[in-house]
């Protein structure tokens, strides 16, 4: 009997078996529920760009993440993992030399790809945002985001794009870490998941599943969105572009992405307007 031909580039080899996966999770749970662990960098107000980030996974695979991700902190006497700590050799990093770094660094680099789908980064610059929203201030449907939410909408629109190759029946739960910026990540999500409409982001609101935030040193796997997201960011203060790869969605928003999507945003509330409009003529 002939065996079914595995498609011949990689990143259709990784969407094949990503498929598998889903199948199998379908025929065990009936549904396949994705979660995405989130975390920022680069909002300190200090920082000349913002950045969010994190990694996707099933939950079974999170789980397998979870305890890899502890026995490494274990076995390297770390208590608890902080990107900002890693980079200063403070805490239980003082003292590390490089190659201990390295090896260190290298079996978290394991880790993320064994037990995750794919990492997700969107970061851009402040300053050209700013003008950006300076430049379109007082136009009709205008409404401004901050660095922040605008990341967090992009990023939330283009995993499900991501989502989508994998399986078109897709839902997405956030998950992030207490802090600061959560009340505003959920008014953010919140808003996003009661769009409707068939453009960015409303076109997959209806895969947005849950938004969720857990205290520090609940999940293991929030330590590895830090990471994700503390090393994109040390990416962009270096001058480097986005890395992109068969498991990497990263981007940098460029001035014509920010400007393309405020005017999409106006265009569909000018939209919506004209339609209720109409209606309200009709029932006149």
């Amino acid at each position: 009997m002939a065996s079914t031909p595995l498609p011949e580039d990689r990143h259709a080899i990784v969407l094949f078996l990503c498929r598998l996966l889903v199948a199998r999770a379908r025929s065990v749970f009936q549904l396949a529920s994705f979660s995405v662990r989130l975390d920022e960098s680069g909002t300190d107000g200090a920082s000349p760009y913002t950045v969010i980030a994190g990694a996707v996974a099933v939950a079974q695979e999170w789980d397998k993440a979870e305890a890899a991700w502890h026995r490494l902190l274990t076995r390297s006497n770390v208590s608890a993992f902080h990107w900002k700590e890693f980079q200063d050799r403070v805490q239980d990093f003082q003292g590390w030399g490089e190659l201990k770094r390295k090896r260190f660094q290298d079996a978290q680099e394991k880790i993320i790809k064994r037990n995750t789908l794919f990492r997700v980064s969107v970061g851009l610059d402040n300053a050209k945002h700013l003008e950006i929203k300076e430049r379109m201030r007082g136009i009709k449907g205008f409404s401004p985001e901050s660095n922040y939410s605008m990341c967090l909408r992009y990023l939330m629109f283009v995993t499900c794009e991501q989502l989508k190759k994998i399986d078109s029946d897709c839902r997405l739960t956030i998950l992030v870490e207490d802090g600061p910026w959560v009340a505003g990540a959920r008014q953010t999500y919140q808003r996003v998941a009661a769009m409707t409409g068939k453009w960015k982001p409303a076109r997959h609101a209806h895969r947005l599943e849950g938004f969720e935030s857990a205290p520090k040193g609940i999940w293991r796997s929030l330590e590895i969105a830090d990471y994700i997201a503390g090393k994109e960011h040390a990416r962009l203060l270096a001058g480097h572009r986005p890395k992109r790869g068969i498991n990497t969605l990263s981007m940098l928003l460029s001035d014509q992405v920010l400007e393309k999507w405020y005017e999409g945003m106006i265009e569909e509330k000018q939209i919506r307007r004209d339609h209720g409009q109409r209606i309200a003529r009709r029932g006149s």
